[in-house]
């Protein structure tokens, strides 16, 4: 009998060993397989966290790119009349034929008031064309809206016909000087002088002209058929150069 009580005390002793081991191992498993699922979560948080900060990133860097594209398509939309002439007379010499168009030429400003006094030219022929020196400045520019350099800029030089040279008619703006649209100042600046004063130099040295941030300097001469009583006018397109237009202009009855 002590010895079957004995047997049974080392088979509970066994099976209580054997439980506590099996307990152990479940409690174990269990254990790792939470701690594992802890750091899963967690490294799934961090994860999520790094892609979260890398999207914001990546917004801040499209939004920026949006403003950027906001302000070119705002300039785009943004065009500015520069200079007007009116054909105040046209005559015909009865010997030879030839034509001559007496026209009456101004500069106007940026909120389209006219510049100085209106000068007086006269023009052989019934064709027009209008020559001037433009500065091209770099994109930054324009998107930073420097107060200077944020449009393209101008320096009206003649106005003459098809059947003249440029050299026999006098100068709208002297060459050297500031014209006096852009006298934001009472004395022209440094950078001013130089702009104008080393046009052609600019124009012809790259590095120089990339140094002042002008992305091309070069002169132009658009050209019209005139009629005598229109009114022609040139405007700075925002897209880029210039278009020369007839337009109507109130006579002192419609003001």
């Amino acid at each position: 009998m002590a010895k079957t009580m004995e047997t049974i005390s080392t088979i509970n002793s066994t099976v209580r060993t054997f439980l506590a081991l099996l307990v152990a191992t479940v409690l174990g498993v269990a254990g790792y397989f939470g701690y594992n699922i802890y750091h899963e979560k967690e490294l799934a948080l961090k994860v999520a966290q790094t892609k979260v900060t890398e999207l914001e990133e990546q917004v801040t860097v499209k939004q920026q790119q949006i403003e950027k594209l906001e302000i070119r398509l705002k300039l785009l939309k943004v065009d500015r009349r520069i200079g007007q002439f009116q054909v105040i007379d046209q005559t015909v010499d009865a010997a030879s034929g030839d034509k001559t168009s007496k026209v009456r030429f101004l500069e106007i400003d940026p909120e389209g008031e006219p510049v100085g006094v209106p000068r007086e030219f006269l023009v052989k022929g019934d064709v027009a064309y209008i020559e001037y020196w433009v500065v091209k400045f770099d994109d930054k520019y324009v998107e930073e809206e420097d107060p200077f350099r944020n449009t393209s800029i101008f320096l009206f030089r003649k106005i003459f016909g098809e059947d003249q040279k440029a050299s026999e008619v006098p100068d709208i703006d002297a060459i050297g000087d500031r014209p006096a649209v852009y006298g934001r100042s009472p004395e022209a600046t440094e950078f001013e002088n130089k702009l104008w004063g080393d046009f052609w130099k600019l124009a012809n040295d790259p590095e120089a002209a990339k140094a002042k941030g002008i992305r091309a300097a070069h002169g132009e001469a658009p050209s019209i058929q005139m009629i005598e009583g229109k009114t022609y006018e040139l405007e700075l397109r925002a897209s880029g150069g210039v278009s020369l237009r007839p337009v109507e202009v109130p006579t002192k009855s419609e003001l």
